[in-house]
């Protein structure tokens, strides 16, 4: 076995590890359509301010809802000390963290333009997940998720609507991913 193969066998044990302590990754999305949704009902209810609030706060606990719904699942919540794909884990949640964040001080000044440009945050995030889990369905939904966020950016639309758009989308992402895990431990 040549350098190259041994490398990619390592990544795809690593990939394979993935799947295995997050269910195949669907756990997260599902946690994320759910604050989506809240964050969507209290922007219509009590203004953009609240809702951008709910969605970035309710973000911040994505991760350890998702740790949660991991360790009652399975044996474990995250993956181990020194394992090869933690630290891409992490740098992807900082970095969507960053966006989100740049997003809601964005908020104050463009109201409408919020959710549209979480949607683009949140779906690049994803891109990373390609190769964190081996798997496409994080690909294509990630850009699936920046091209809506970035049509309903540049379209005349109410500014609640990216909220439930991205809400769906996740829905459909966690069910392709559940599908496609149940699908390999059979």
């Amino acid at each position: 076995m040549n350098g190259s193969e041994g490398q990619r066998s390592g990544v795809a044990a690593a990939q394979a590890d993935v799947r295995e302590v997050y269910h195949g990754g669907w756990i997260g999305p599902v946690v994320s359509a759910v604050v989506w949704l809240a964050a969507g009902l209290s922007a219509d209810r009590m203004g953009m301010g609240v809702g951008s609030a709910v969605l970035f706060l309710g973000g911040v606990l994505i991760p350890a809802v998702s740790m949660a719904g991991n360790r009652v699942l399975g044996d474990r919540a995250d993956l181990p000390a020194g394992h090869p794909m933690r630290g891409l884990a992490m740098q992807s949640a900082f970095g969507m963290v960053a966006g989100l964040l740049a997003a809601w001080l964005l908020a104050g000044v463009l109201p409408g333009a919020f959710f549209p440009l979480a949607m683009v945050v949140v779906g690049a995030h994803y891109f990373t997940f390609m190769h964190l889990y081996g798997e496409v369905v994080f690909l294509v939904g990630g850009v699936v998720q920046v091209l809506a966020g970035l049509v309903i950016l540049a379209g005349d639309t109410s500014p609640t609507l990216g909220a439930y758009v991205m809400t769906g989308l996740l829905v459909l992402m966690s069910g392709a991913l559940l599908l496609r895990h149940r699908a390999r431990a059979t």
